[in-house]
């Protein structure tokens, strides 16, 4: 677990950028920092690993105080994942990826195999990449480099920096769906650096937005959205209000309140788990129904919408 206790950063130009926040973070969870440019989020992150130090308030990872924890100790234990991939020019995938291992002393054998699975479940075949050099990849390898030499040394805790900011949309979103999918990620504690709602939406089991340095609402998406804290959260997703509100709510959420129709003679079955955005896309293409609690529906565009809105009554 993390937590951050009365944090705050100045830089000596009388305005801290991080102004007494504190939050938990439990293990195995991914936390979202979320905001615009120059709110304290990469201030934030960087503070977790001593890449920056607080001028005032105590950071512990797992029970530890990590002013107790020399930095380059405590760096081994943590994952940390670049906007720019920050991978070394002259070495080649296999040799990038084997860099904290080779630090933690590891041998060979264990070092090669690690690698190698890393490359195979981030898409990249060892055969084809492992003796490449990163200017011979494309900017979504090189990050999928960059998250495997993060990952190399299984550390418990993974620190993503805008991981996903420089790609182009495309990559974008197929990396962050590949990262999604990820088992490496159920035991570790990750806290990610965006400015991308959607991706915060996507990818958070909770979502810290923040503001000028201070945290303005700390929960899981669907509470910013349907239960914003004040008029700055209820106004930052604004722009993008709808597609979040059907991304984020499943078709179990809205059940009760579909109608019982006659089932469509042609269909597909649908998760009641998926949201209710995916179900208006997969409804393009054919008829769909979804069982849920011993019943099973049919899912139409005007059940999810008239759902919609009874949800944001409740």
């Amino acid at each position: 677990m993390i937590q951050l206790s009365h944090v705050s950063k100045s830089f000596g130009n009388g305005k801290n950028a991080v102004e007494d926040i504190s939050l938990e973070i439990a293990d195995g969870e991914i936390m979202v920092l979320l905001g615009t440019s120059g709110c304290g989020k990469t201030t934030t992150l960087r503070m977790i690993n001593r890449l920056l130090e607080p001028s005032a308030g105590d950071i512990f990872v797992n029970g530890k105080n990590i002013n107790a924890i020399p930095a380059t100790d405590l760096r081994k234990g943590i994952g940390y994942v670049l906007q720019f991939h920050g991978l070394f020019p002259h070495y080649t995938v296999m040799e990038n990826i084997s860099t904290v291992p080779e630090l933690l002393g590891w041998n060979k054998d264990k070092i090669k195999a690690r690698c190698m699975e890393l490359m195979e479940k981030l898409k990249l075949p060892p055969d084809t990449f492992a003796a490449e050099y990163p200017a011979a990849l494309s900017g979504g390898q090189q990050q999928r480099v960059g998250l495997a030499r993060a990952l190399a040394a299984d550390p418990p805790v993974l620190l993503m920096d805008e991981p996903f900011g420089a790609l182009d949309p495309l990559t974008r979103t197929t990396v962050r769906k590949e990262f999604k999918s990820l088992d490496e990620l159920h035991t570790k504690t990750v806290v990610l650096v965006t400015h991308d709602i959607e991706e915060a939406v996507e990818l958070g089991d909770r979502i810290c937005l923040m503001n000028e340095g201070r945290i303005q609402q700390l929960g899981a998406p669907a509470d910013l959205l349907f239960q914003p804290a004040n008029d700055f959260v209820r106004h930052f997703f604004d722009g993008q209000r709808l597609h979040l509100e059907l991304s984020t709510l499943k078709i179990k959420d809205i059940w009760a309140t579909l109608p019982d129709t006659r089932l469509p003679q042609a269909y597909q079955e649908i998760a009641a788990t998926e949201s209710c955005w995916n179900a208006l896309a997969a409804l393009s293409k054919q008829a769909l129904i979804a069982s849920w609690d011993n019943e099973v529906k049919a899912i139409t565009g005007d059940g999810i919408m008239n759902g919609l809105h009874t949800f944001k009554k409740q």
